[in-house]
């Protein structure tokens, strides 16, 4: 490799413990290694990259005690983000800062496997260079996210003299965030406390789970608005903000958000309905093909202008048939 080639290059040294059983080398890396996935780690293998005492090695290779293990992993290539003319629906704006209801379907800020058609591209568009810098290139004017398929408010800053003060009051929970969402099945109470640690699932790392030894804290509050036969309207007010907080928590409790295809919304036979109605639920997945979810009020007290600020964008359209064939057929 010449130099500029070592940059771009990541590498990670592992000695195999002496009292180490036999196994194989992608389980090893999978266990000893955060943040990759068997699929990285078998590419890796595969492209010369995983050295074992110096020599290249196959995927079905068992480490033993004792081994030295050279993992080179490439870095990502830099990508430029453009901006891009993306519908934005604003529900207010001013010189420092702009509320939107996020559409189905927007991922908030790129990746490395989503580099365009974010809701970063659209600001840029919109907003031009007038976006905070706090997050970096990646994510200007980036406060908080919403999964790509929730919608609902979001607050994003304009210049770094509102980001600062607005990102500590949703650390702090001094902003106030309520969401509401359909879940299946009834609840034993009416209000409740959802207490955990969540962390990512080594089998596939985009879902989280509930564990009893690591992971970070997370605290959801819910409130059953409206009950059904089969599913329940419910309110929620997270006291944390982890990723998928209330779509793991509601798998956790086996309440699991209609329509949430990593999280058990899809599985129809949570649903105790008789065989010539299951194709009436078939069309509800249909009409709403994503976790119903909705993040339906915002409240924060802006920073500038030195007011308390609430916002409130009504249930999308999608939610909302489906809603209405429950109370209809009685679900």
């Amino acid at each position: 490799m010449d130099i500029e080639e070592l940059k771009n290059i990541e590498t990670l040294e592992i000695k195999v413990a002496p009292n180490q059983s036999k196994q194989r080398i992608d389980k090893f890396l999978f266990s000893n290694i955060k943040r990759i996935s068997r699929n990285k780690i078998q590419n890796l293998i595969d492209s010369g990259n995983i050295l074992v005492n110096g020599k290249e090695i196959k995927s079905n290779y068992s480490v033993l005690p004792n081994d030295d293990i050279v993992v080179n992993i490439p870095r990502p290539e830099k990508y430029e983000i453009l901006p891009e003319d993306i519908k934005i629906d604003f529900v207010y704006e001013d010189e420092y800062l702009a509320v939107i209801n996020k559409q189905m379907g927007l991922v908030v800020h790129p990746t490395y496997s989503v580099t365009g058609g974010t809701l970063v591209n659209a600001l840029m568009f919109h907003f031009k260079d007038q976006l905070s810098s706090v997050n970096g290139k990646e994510r200007p004017g980036i406060v908080h996210r919403l999964d790509k398929d929730t919608t609902g408010l979001m607050v994003v800053a304009k210049n770094d003299l509102v980001h600062q003060p607005l990102a500590e009051q949703f650390a702090s929970k001094t902003a106030g965030r309520e969401y509401i969402g359909i879940c299946i099945g009834k609840f034993s109470e009416k209000s409740g406390r959802i207490e955990t640690l969540l962390t990512r699932w080594q089998r596939d790392r985009k879902v989280m789970i509930v564990s009893e030894f690591e992971g970070k804290r997370a605290a959801t509050n819910y409130e059953v608005i409206e009950e059904f036969n089969r599913f329940t309207l419910v309110k929620f007010v997270l006291e944390t903000g982890r990723t998928h907080q209330i779509r793991a928590h509601m798998k956790h409790i086996n309440r699991p958000l209609f329509g949430d295809p990593f999280y058990g919304g899809t599985n129809l036979k949570m649903i105790d309905l008789p065989r010539n109605q299951m194709k009436r639920l078939s069309h509800m997945l249909d009409i709403l093909p994503r976790q119903a979810l909705h993040a339906r009020k915002l409240e924060f007290f802006h920073p500038v202008l030195k007011k308390h600020m609430s916002f409130e964008a009504e249930i999308p359209e999608d939610i909302n048939k489906v809603l209405e064939l429950i109370r209809k057929y009685e679900y």
